[in-house]
């Protein structure tokens, strides 16, 4: 074969492959790509911006070309294209600014409108997630916004006050403070929960000697009515079970998880040394039928919240797994390290995307309703929300 007999066999196999390309894509994509090719740098300018409009939709047509379109001016420039659209698409979309300590909760409305954030700076924040605007700050005086919680009606929230051994129920359209629930003496408060009904409220204690119970309210007069007992370490964090029908707690230190029937208060599962780290972080499923708990041995575990079996563990964290979240849809979730925010795939297991904006340890994660979009927060300080892709 002589050259200009391969240079021809080369450009037919080149055409091949870039009618290929056009098989399954819209002709206005594929119009706007061959221009990046062209010497008219305003050409160039013009298919630039609106294959970047274009968003999500452009990123498989422009991959097509970074591998099979013949002209390599437009493989370089779709390259570069794709990555801004990745960072614009899946980056960090606002910053939400005003904490002064560590952010160690979030919480999403059911329609994902407005969100609260509790931190060490001794306050807990409502926010409005389409503008970003501060709508509440309540204040708990030498304490710490821990763990928060929308009520069921989402009219109020709860939040445990750490070292300030209580828990504060606050009415979200005064701004005021409904009740507080206290604990004994020298008892820490961690986490906290609503039971579906909204008439009892769940407590978690790093207690005085051996009592790491889970205190158990009414919600309108502060009576305790049970206290669950089995932790052998800080009762971390609380999540009930989107059914209602179940409580589920992390002991941090004593590197277990419970479950528990909210109603009788009876221990339905002891998850003892689910991990070998302390256990930080839980969250179910939206069908209630597992449980993810994350853990600082930096692995995240999923278990089936019938029988307690561990079904799978995620790996892939570069440090300790901080918090979970799961998308409404089930098929994925969030999980968190020293810096960074995970995408994970629930069947492949598979990391999906990262998101590295944060510059310390991330304590807070949450997926908005529409799957699309996630918050994240920790040691920073600013509660960073982002695009994730489909």
């Amino acid at each position: 074969m002589n050259l200009f007999t391969h240079r021809r066999l080369v450009v037919v196999l080149a055409l091949c492959l870039a009618a290929l390309l056009r098989a399954d894509t819209p002709a206005e994509i594929l119009g706007l790509i061959d221009q990046l090719g062209s010497d008219d740098p305003d050409v160039r300018k013009v298919a630039e911006k609106k294959l970047f409009d274009r968003g999500e939709s452009a990123l498989a047509p422009l991959g097509k070309a970074v591998k099979d379109h013949p002209d390599p001016d437009v493989k370089l420039r779709a390259i570069l294209l794709a990555q801004n659209i990745r960072r614009g698409s899946f980056g960090q979309l606002v910053k939400l600014e005003g904490h002064t300590g560590h952010v160690r909760s979030l919480a999403l409305s059911r329609d994902g409108k407005r969100l609260l954030s509790g931190a060490m700076d001794a306050t807990v924040r409502l926010w409005d997630t389409d503008t970003g605007k501060q709508l509440r700050k309540f204040d708990i005086p030498n304490g710490w916004g821990w763990q928060v919680a929308f009520s069921p009606d989402e009219k109020e929230c709860i939040t445990s006050g750490g070292k300030l051994g209580t828990l504060h129920r606050l009415d979200l359209e005064s701004g005021k403070e409904i009740r507080t629930y206290t604990f004994p003496a020298n008892h820490w408060t961690y986490g906290v929960a609503y039971s579906r009904d909204g008439k009892r409220v769940f407590g978690g204690v790093a207690g005085k000697d051996t009592d790491f119970s889970i205190r158990r309210f009414e919600t309108d007069t502060g009576k305790e009515d049970a206290k669950l007992l089995g932790h052998s370490g800080f009762v971390w964090r609380l999540a009930l079970s989107p059914d209602g029908k179940k409580l589920a707690s992390v002991g941090c230190n004593d590197n277990s998880f419970r479950l528990w029937d909210p109603d009788s208060g009876k221990e339905l599962f002891n998850g003892k040394d689910a991990h070998e780290g302390y256990v930080v972080g839980l969250a179910f499923s939206p069908d209630s039928k597992t449980l993810l708990t994350s853990a600082r041995d930096s692995f995240v575990k999923l278990w089936d919240t019938e029988n307690g079996r561990m079904l799978t563990t995620y790996k892939g964290l570069n440090g300790e797994a901080e918090a979970v979240a799961w998308a409404s849809d089930g098929k994925r979730f969030l999980a968190s390290d020293s810096k960074t925010v995970y995408v994970f795939d629930r069947e492949s297991g598979k990391i999906v995307h990262r998101f590295e904006d944060h510059t310390e340890k991330v304590y807070a994660v949450a997926f908005f309703p529409d799957g699309r979009r996630a918050v994240s927060a920790g040691e920073d300080m600013v509660i960073r929300m982002w695009g994730v892709p489909r």
